[in-house]
């Protein structure tokens, strides 16, 4: 099996030349494998029935595969490109030359399209170019089997061999190709999703505390409103503030101020994680929203919160800091705009810090 990855690694392993891509590389080592494979197999066949210009025809391609495969490591993939083409179009019409249009040879002229297709950096235009000089060739080649017999007529089994050989060389070498092109698409599609997703949860995170942020809470609350609306569930929203969070910033610098936003933080998340949702709402204070629970269950548990906040000692250098917090609760309305249950949440967070602090109001 260890032999069997170290080949896989080799295949895939990739260049060195900014300019050139993997992907076009593994294709056509792929390729260049599959039909020096192929040129061998075929070459020892023709030797066996004694069509020795058949053989010599084959050997001439296996080294000419060989090389190709060597050159795409040698960050000359284009050129490599170039000589698969000529390699196959001189392989292809010399053995229909010499045995005919039956030896089903020619078929590899499609596996080259496919493979020029799928690899190539032309534009449309020169691809659908391609595509007419592929079936140019093709049509050439058929016109003269008709037209002209074969230089040798090879025996029935030896036509045998030979179509079979060509048959399933060209669904191999077709197969090789769009398994390596769809794999290299699908990886480059779950990268880009990857991404995308990582683009979208950074976007929505507050960059000290790593909650969310206001807009994405935003968000999340209209997903809660329409699941009330659909579901006749209910929530409840909370905003709570550090307590003289600018005696914290004075008394001991800034970076304090934010060790204790990302301890507090922290608390929140962990506390609200089988609960509902947490957010920094903006500078001390954060949004909290208990999903599935009335007001009077939410009160329960801000109060408890509250508890373990007071409780904490938050570490700075080597200082230990006590907080307390002021929550204002509201229960979600849904006869009306869920900016007045946060409103509403708001003002009785300012009753709160006006009457004493430390407590929860609803």
């Amino acid at each position: 099996m260890e032999f069997f990855i170290q080949i896989r690694d080799f295949i895939v392993k990739d260049v060195e030349n900014a300019n050139e891509t993997k992907r076009a590389s593994v294709i056509m080592r792929s390729f260049s494998l599959i039909l020096c494979i192929f040129s061998l197999i075929q070459s020892i066949c023709m030797a066996v029935f004694r069509e020795w210009g058949g053989a010599a025809v084959s050997v001439v391609a296996l080294v000419c595969y060989a090389v190709m495969f060597y050159y795409t490591y040698r960050n000359r993939t284009r050129t490599a490109l170039l000589c698969i083409i000529l390699s196959t179009l001189f392989w292809v019409i010399l053995f229909v030359i010499l045995f005919g249009g039956n030896c089903g040879i020619q078929h590899f002229l499609l596996a080259l399209l496919v493979l020029l297709l799928l690899v190539s950096h032309a534009d449309t235009r020169h691809k659908v170019l391609m595509a007419l000089g592929m079936c140019a060739v093709s049509l050439c080649l058929y016109w003269y089997t008709q037209m002209s017999p074969p230089v040798r007529e090879p025996g029935r089994a030896a036509l045998i061999v030979i179509q079979t050989l060509s048959t399933v060389g060209v669904f191999f070498a077709i197969s090789a190709i769009i398994l390596l092109f769809g794999q290299d698409s699908l990886l480059r599609e779950k990268k880009l999703v990857a991404y995308n997703e990582k683009l979208r949860e950074t976007s929505s995170r507050d960059p000290l505390t790593k909650l969310y942020n206001r807009r994405a809470m935003l968000e999340y609350l209209g997903r809660q409103a329409e699941k009330v609306e659909r579901y006749g569930s209910w929530f409840d929203v909370a905003i709570g503030d550090i307590d003289f969070f600018k005696k914290v910033n004075d008394t001991y610098g800034h970076e304090a101020g934010d060790a204790v936003l990302v301890r507090v933080a922290g608390l929140l998340s962990e506390y609200m994680s089988d609960k509902g949702e947490v957010c920094r709402w903006g500078g001390e204070e954060f949004l909290l929203v208990f999903t599935d629970i009335n007001g009077e269950e939410a009160l329960v548990r801000l109060e408890e919160l509250r508890t373990m906040i007071g409780q904490q000692e938050i570490a700075y250098k080597e200082k230990k800091i006590r907080i307390t917090m002021t929550f204002g609760l509201d229960e979600y309305d849904n006869k009306k705009p869920i900016d007045d249950t946060i409103r509403s949440a708001d003002q009785k967070l300012y009753i709160g810090k006006k009457s004493g602090r430390n407590r929860v109001v609803f």
